[in-house]
């Protein structure tokens, strides 16, 4: 192996273990998700509801299921709410009712959640800023390196949700 293939293979290891790495919810992702639910106007419901959303058949979606309702537990206690997590397979998105707002997992089919959120007053997270940018999420959440929140005014329009000016003011549109 020469000095160039092994660094060229170092380096496509460093990336594939930094986009597994991305997709992994922490719980402060969910911590974020939780404050940021609670700017949507009406936000009121005690407690808030988050159906996790995700695709069944994709291995990468199941486990980034599986962590954010290990980080939520059986209710987790922000600010002065408590968000509690139910998931859904995304074949299910059509029956789905009842929730504050959605969390979208990786590989989540956007056109079918599109239709779901079209006029449905209910704010989509992700962790994913793809899915706000050219897919139907309203705010893409990140807690590391650092905070960021990442918002599309299209897609909440579209989704019949308005926030808080001051969290419009926080966040950076895409």
């Amino acid at each position: 192996m020469t000095i160039y293939s092994g660094l060229l293979a170092a380096t496509v290891l460093l990336s594939l273990a930094g986009a597994a790495e991305a997709q992994e919810t922490t719980p402060q992702d969910v911590q974020i998700i939780g404050r940021a639910m609670s700017f949507t106007q009406g936000a009121k419901r005690q407690p808030a509801t988050l159906a996790v959303v995700f695709d069944g058949a994709d291995p990468v979606s199941v486990q980034q299921k599986n962590a954010t309702l290990a980080a939520v537990g059986k209710g987790l206690s922000i600010g002065e709410r408590t968000l509690v997590a139910v998931a859904v397979e995304q074949s299910q998105l059509g029956s789905a009712s009842g929730y504050d707002g959605v969390f979208t997992t990786a590989g989540v089919d956007q056109t079918r959640l599109r239709r779901f959120l079209s006029r449905s007053g209910v704010p989509c997270f992700t962790l994913d800023t793809a899915q706000v940018s050219e897919g139907a999420c309203a705010v893409a959440v990140r807690s590391r390196p650092k905070v960021t929140i990442s918002f599309s005014s299209s897609n909440a329009a579209a989704a019949d949700v308005k926030f808080a000016t001051a969290f419009i003011m926080m966040v950076r549109e895409l």
